[in-house]
Protein backbone atom coordinates (compact mmCIF):
# COMPACT_ATOMS: atom_id res chain seq x y z
CA UNK A 1 0.00 0.00 0.00
CA UNK A 2 1.67 3.60 -1.19
CA UNK A 3 0.88 6.93 0.33
CA UNK A 4 -1.27 8.46 -1.90
CA UNK A 5 -0.63 12.49 -0.58
CA UNK A 6 3.29 11.38 -2.75
CA UNK A 7 3.40 11.25 -5.94
CA UNK A 8 4.78 8.19 -7.32
CA UNK A 9 7.70 8.95 -9.07
CA UNK A 10 9.16 10.71 -5.92
CA UNK A 11 11.79 8.75 -3.90
CA UNK A 12 11.63 8.85 -0.06
CA UNK A 13 15.17 8.13 1.14
CA UNK A 14 15.50 7.65 4.97
CA UNK A 15 17.35 5.16 7.32
CA UNK A 16 15.22 2.08 8.80
CA UNK A 17 15.02 1.35 11.85
CA UNK A 18 17.76 -1.28 12.27
CA UNK A 19 20.15 1.48 9.62
CA UNK A 20 20.04 3.74 12.89
CA UNK A 21 20.36 1.34 15.50
CA UNK A 22 23.24 0.10 13.30
CA UNK A 23 24.64 3.97 13.52
CA UNK A 24 24.27 4.36 17.41
CA UNK A 25 26.26 1.13 17.71
CA UNK A 26 28.93 2.61 15.25
CA UNK A 27 28.83 5.16 17.21
CA UNK A 28 29.17 3.79 20.77
CA UNK A 29 32.29 1.66 18.93
CA UNK A 30 34.48 4.28 17.54
CA UNK A 31 33.79 6.63 20.98
CA UNK A 32 35.03 3.49 23.09
CA UNK A 33 37.82 3.03 20.74
CA UNK A 34 38.73 6.65 20.70
CA UNK A 35 38.57 6.82 24.95
CA UNK A 36 40.47 3.99 25.10
CA UNK A 37 42.57 5.80 27.45
CA UNK A 38 40.51 7.27 29.53
CA UNK A 39 38.61 4.25 30.61
CA UNK A 40 41.69 2.64 30.97
CA UNK A 41 42.94 5.33 33.41
CA UNK A 42 39.52 5.34 35.23
CA UNK A 43 39.42 1.50 35.57
CA UNK A 44 42.71 0.73 36.79
CA UNK A 45 42.67 3.34 39.51
CA UNK A 46 38.76 2.30 40.21
CA UNK A 47 40.95 -0.99 41.22
CA UNK A 48 43.75 0.08 43.20
CA UNK A 49 41.07 2.26 45.69
CA UNK A 50 37.88 -0.23 45.75
CA UNK A 51 36.36 1.67 48.98
CA UNK A 52 37.48 4.90 47.84
CA UNK A 53 37.05 5.30 43.89
CA UNK A 54 34.54 8.09 44.53
CA UNK A 55 36.76 10.55 46.23
CA UNK A 56 40.54 9.13 44.69
CA UNK A 57 39.01 8.85 41.04
CA UNK A 58 36.66 11.35 40.86
CA UNK A 59 38.86 13.61 38.25
CA UNK A 60 39.60 10.53 35.76
CA UNK A 61 36.03 9.80 35.68
CA UNK A 62 35.23 13.50 35.15
CA UNK A 63 37.88 12.86 31.97
CA UNK A 64 36.36 9.64 30.81
CA UNK A 65 33.02 10.85 30.74
CA UNK A 66 33.77 14.37 29.07
CA UNK A 67 35.73 11.98 26.44
CA UNK A 68 32.44 9.62 26.01
CA UNK A 69 30.37 12.74 25.67
CA UNK A 70 32.33 14.46 23.05
CA UNK A 71 32.18 11.08 20.97
CA UNK A 72 28.23 10.26 21.69
CA UNK A 73 26.71 13.89 21.08
CA UNK A 74 23.87 14.34 18.67
CA UNK A 75 25.67 16.23 16.29
CA UNK A 76 28.00 12.98 16.04
CA UNK A 77 24.75 10.69 15.38
CA UNK A 78 23.37 13.06 12.85
CA UNK A 79 26.97 13.31 11.16
CA UNK A 80 27.13 9.38 11.08
CA UNK A 81 23.39 9.12 9.93
CA UNK A 82 23.99 11.59 7.24
CA UNK A 83 26.86 9.76 6.04
CA UNK A 84 24.88 6.42 5.57
CA UNK A 85 21.95 7.95 4.24
CA UNK A 86 24.16 9.28 0.99
CA UNK A 87 25.81 6.47 1.05
CA UNK A 88 22.83 4.85 0.74
CA UNK A 89 21.47 7.44 -1.83
CA UNK A 90 25.08 6.54 -4.08
CA UNK A 91 24.08 3.08 -4.02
Amino acid sequence: MSNPFIPKDVKLHALTRAEEENCFKELKANALEACQVPIKDFVDCSKEHNVTVMFTCRSKLKIMNNCLKERTSEEELDKLKLAKLSNKLKQ
